[in-house]
């Protein structure tokens, strides 16, 4: 083949490949060097005058391109995975960052690809950020988005670049801190242990400014990841409605938002024990649990830990997902209502990866190619039609 280049973005544009095109690919995958595929790379981000690769879309373009492949017998060989690391990139020259693939049923043709935004708005929603607010334990409220870097209330806390540092427990007093994070905004604190909280969007963490007695205690509303420091004399606790994380020292992630239909806990690193509707697991690293707050059910799974963890790290991520849940998740970063047409299909399951950077017209016209569904922005409501 004189261009493989040109063919590799013909091939990742097209909505499905054949069977010959999927043994092509991993062929070419496997065979070629990985200095040519990087010099082919580099030169399809230089036409496009685009100055580097993001590493951190890596792992999530190759899922993408993994899901497109499974209908492949050789799928499950590993060392295409090592190749095609040089070459995922070429997704985001197509895709203008983002990588979404509907999964569960073959791709409708879509006849027009923008997505109809009214002049007031101009596609310009723009993304979330670092925005929280600060309930103080004497029951002030402090706009963190709004207040300048420096100590905060009664002192014992300080807000540095986006994240709340709490001082040492030594001598802090007593009460408790909510912070809490808005629709379109997302946090970090830094525990007077030394634990750190990274907060989602539509989220909530109830702490003690400092931990006394026996064990360390929070409650939290929504998303968070922690990164608990090890006291093996004091285990900390993470409340949630109907269920209960206790943890020793370890790094995980609690997905708990209300209107999802089973609150998630994913563990990266240490143990912890999950408790719920009168049963209890202890999760391993790599695994995850659910819990149903309406049946009070219980289960234990090996997890998909990258995907669980996306979202800190500044992608929004979906594993075969409904369309309704991908939905919530864009609703609560872009701070949008979404409205769908009588009859329509919301359990479309679709996989795939953007950057929490990209305005929402843009994902919007990601999901549209690849859903087979139609969006219509009107103020700060996305309709989805057929």
């Amino acid at each position: 083949m004189e261009d493989p280049l040109q063919y590799l973005r013909e091939l990742l544009a097209k909505p499905d490949w054949t069977d010959d095109e999927r043994r092509w690919l991993l062929h070419y995958l496997e065979h070629t060097p990985a200095t040519e595929l990087k010099t082919l790379l580099l030169e399809a981000f230089r036409e496009r005058n685009i100055p580097a690769y993001d590493p951190a879309l890596q792992e999530s373009l190759l899922a993408g391109i993994h899901a497109r492949m499974q209908p492949a017998t050789t799928v499950r060989r590993m060392g295409w995975w090592r190749a095609a690391a040089a070459v995922g990139g070429i997704a985001v020259l197509l895709a203008g960052g983002a990588v979404l693939m509907r999964q569960s049923q073959p791709m409708k043709p879509v006849a027009k690809a923008d997505v109809h935004i009214p002049e007031e708005v101009n596609g310009n929603i723009a993304p979330g950020g670092n925005k929280a607010r600060l309930v103080l334990r004497n029951g002030k409220t402090v706009v963190l988005d709004q207040t300048a870097d420096g100590h905060i209330g009664e002192g014992n806390v300080e807000k540095k670049d986006a994240e709340l540092l709490y001082a040492s427990e030594e001598g802090s007093g007593g009460g408790s801190n909510t912070l809490i994070t808005p629709r379109g905004g997302q946090y970090r604190v830094r525990l007077s242990d030394g634990t750190k909280v990274w907060l989602n969007a539509a989220s909530r963490l109830e702490y003690p400014v400092a931990f006394g007695g026996k064990e360390r205690l929070v409650s939290l509303t929504g998303e968070a990841y922690f990164e608990v420091a090890a006291d093996v004399q004091r285990p900390f606790f993470v409340m949630v409605d109907g269920m209960k994380v206790q943890v020793l020292g370890t790094k995980f992630n609690v997905n708990a938002y209300t209107e999802e239909k089973q609150f998630t806990t994913a563990l990266l690193e240490g143990a912890v024990r999950v408790t719920g509707g009168g049963r209890q697991v202890t999760l391993r690293p790599g695994q995850e649990s659910a819990f149903s707050p309406k049946s009070g059910s219980l289960k234990q799974y090996d997890g998909d830990m990258e995907s669980a963890v996306a979202w800190k790290n500044g992608i929004i991520t979906f594993r075969n997902d409904e369309l309704s849940a991908v939905m919530r998740d864009l609703g609560r970063w872009y701070d949008v209502d979404v409205a769908y047409e009588p009859g329509l299909d919301k359990e479309i399951h679709v996989t795939g990866a953007m950057r929490k950077q990209e305005h929402l017209a843009e994902a919007l016209k990601i999901l549209e190619l690849t859903a087979g569904v139609h969006f219509t922005v009107e103020g700060r409501t996305v309709k989805v039609s057929r």
